[in-house]
């Protein structure tokens, strides 16, 4: 009779668990060996919802890049974070309409901010139109720190953008769910039709650890606006991560943020806010209006 050749072959459960055990653990081995420290890791998430024009949007994506150009910036990058920084760029429009436009890359002298620079400028617009939503961009941008290959002391996330949310998910449980996974959430908030934006913003989309709201009066502002922002989230301290943050909590970030010179931070009347305020953002009309227009 002729042995049984499968069975042969086939190895002891045993030894196939043991093998199976030391497949995974050399896995994750290399994947840790893999993710490199850093003292930030930064999601730059731009809007390019069709509020966006052409022109609009190549002011956004050049202010980012001159602003890691910016020698005080470089020097900030120096001083707050000896390991240097890690940066990807997100473009967002409606909801399902986001793109990781430019990989992460870590920034951590004049020479490696000039080669995000040119990358940055250089990424194609993904998306020319679309509704605006930033729950959604804010979602899509806390799954990219997920095997990343760095790891940061802190996780932000940038939500530059002219509009309030008017679809997808409400901004508001999005940051929640952030917080909840210690990343920050901060804005810049470009008020050309929007001029209360920035209080939007507070109210509704930024939060965790230190955050805080960085307006431009208009696109042609942006490139100072972000070199200010980009200065302050480098410097500021790392955050304690919190199991559960209230809503309380998420309002208060908006009045403890350390201050900066020409800040947008806007203190509202009365200090902190006891409960988030939801607004009803649904609307998808352009001329739905937060905020009456004060130019009118």
């Amino acid at each position: 009779m002729e042995p049984d050749k499968d069975r042969n072959h086939r190895l002891p459960g045993m030894a196939r668990a043991l093998l199976l055990c030391a497949a995974f653990v050399m896995g994750l081995t290399a994947t840790t060996a893999r993710a490199l420290d850093v003292s930030l890791e930064l999601v730059l998430a731009v809007d390019c919802s069709s509020s966006v024009e052409p022109g609009e949007f190549a002011l956004q994506v050049q202010g980012i890049a001159d602003a890691f150009r910016h020698p005080v910036v470089i020097k900030a990058i120096n001083a707050a974070a000896p390991n240097g920084i890690a940066i990807t760029l997100v473009q967002w429009s409606g909801a399902g309409m986001h793109s990781q436009a430019v990989g992460w890359m870590r920034v951590h002298n004049k020479d490696s901010a000039e080669s995000a620079a040119r990358e940055i400028e250089n990424a194609p617009r993904f998306m020319r139109w679309g509704a605006t939503a930033i729950g959604e961009a804010i979602a899509y941008s806390r799954e990219l720190f997920e095997d990343n290959g760095f790891e940061g002391l802190r996780k932000v996330i940038d939500i530059s953008g002219d509009g309030i949310s008017n679809q997808g998910t409400f901004p508001i449980h999005a940051r929640e769910d952030a917080a909840k996974a210690g990343v920050t959430v901060n804005g810049l908030a470009i008020l050309n039709d929007e001029p209360a934006l920035d209080i939007y913003y507070r109210l509704q989309v930024i939060a965790g650890a230190h955050a805080f709201v960085e307006r431009a009066a208009r696109f042609e502002d942006f490139t100072i606006a972000m070199r200010r922002k980009l200065i302050r989230e480098i410097g500021s301290p790392p955050s304690a991560r919190s199991p559960h943050i209230t809503g309380h909590q998420i309002a208060k970030t908006t009045v403890t943020a350390p201050s900066a010179p020409k800040s947008a931070t806007t203190v509202l009347p009365g200090g902190a806010l006891t409960i988030p305020i939801v607004l009803p953002v649904v609307t998808q009309s352009p001329d739905f209006r937060l905020f009456p227009r004060l130019d009118r």
